[in-house]
């Protein structure tokens, strides 16, 4: 049964209660000035799409304005739970990749919870993946090159592109990109210490916790044969993370299925500190996904 609006306000305060932390770290931070200098190197688009059956999309195109022929393309899903939509910390992350791997990035800003439940986050994020698939040579791209990800929630969606992929194979993905990827919602489910992670679960369910064992809400229920036919993955994971344990797992069982899998732990690293900018590793772990997009090829 789908939630009722007082169940889903209950859970959305539970969020806005347990969420100080992130709301400190991100008044705290100092972005640096030559961090924000990439997006004067890029150029930056909007576009709305609209699906049949689907709330209509918005994607951010930034590629370098400095362009060479046969440049990767990323599709990035932004994190946030499922509840928070893209923002200006999206933007300066897909800068970034943009101006130093000289690739176009398609940033996703998919509808979020609690409006939008599972299943229409995952099948926009198909359908923004095809129609950035589809621009490779409208925009000079190589279609070998042709890499997803995210981070957090964002992580998941573009697992779930991968593995809808093998069955449609209407793209050909040569990289996924992991970073602190939230790949099991179900582990939250009646832990105490993991209240935020529960509520987020919950809303993106709309209240149904069996569904949260399907690997497209949950990636590490993926069956072995799923796992087999993944593309080549890099996975950031930082250690102080609560789906650090899931993803160094499901990394594994990825390797014993003969899938290449790239592991980067950061210690001293917190769930969020990619595209949050928190810490120290923050721009080594960005440095990462750069380097694995520029090495990337089918």
């Amino acid at each position: 049964m789908a939630l009722t609006q007082k169940q889903k306000d209950d859970l959305m305060a539970v969020i806005a209660r347990t969420g100080g932390h992130r709301e400190v770290a991100l008044k705290q931070r100092v972005v640096p000035e030559s961090y924000q200098a990439y997006q004067d190197q890029c150029l930056r688009e909007e576009h709305t799409l609209c699906f049949p059956g689907l709330t209509p999309l918005r994607v951010i195109v930034t590629m370098p304005k400095h362009q060479k022929p046969g440049m990767p393309l990323h599709v990035n899903y932004h994190g946030g739970g499922f509840i928070f939509p893209q923002n200006e910390d999206d933007d300066m992350y897909c800068a970034h990749l943009a101006a130093a791997a000289g690739c176009v990035v398609v940033d996703v800003d998919y509808a979020v919870c609690p409006d939008a439940v599972y299943p229409m986050a995952v099948d926009q994020s198909w359908e923004a993946a095809k129609w950035a698939f589809a621009h490779c040579t409208e925009w000079g791209c190589d279609e070998n090159r042709f890499s997803i990800g995210g981070s957090s929630a964002g992580g998941n969606l573009a697992f779930t592109v991968a593995l809808r992929n093998q069955e449609e194979k209407a793209l050909k993905i040569s990289l996924l990109v992991l970073e602190y990827a939230a790949n099991d919602l179900y582990q939250a489910v009646g832990d105490p210490a993991q209240e935020r992670s529960e509520a987020f679960s919950r809303l993106y369910a709309d209240g149904d916790i069996e569904l949260l064992k399907d690997p497209m809400l949950s990636p590490v229920f993926a069956t072995d044969e799923q796992l087999r036919r993944m593309p080549e993955t890099l996975i950031v994971a930082p250690q102080k993370c609560p789906f650090y344990a899931c993803n160094n797992q499901l990394g594994m069982r990825m390797v014993d299925q003969g899938v290449k899998v790239t592991f980067h732990a950061y210690p001293n690293s917190t769930h969020g500190f990619t595209i949050r900018m928190a810490g120290q590793d923050w721009l080594a772990s960005q440095q990462d996904v750069i380097d694995a997009i520029l090495a990337s090829t089918l």
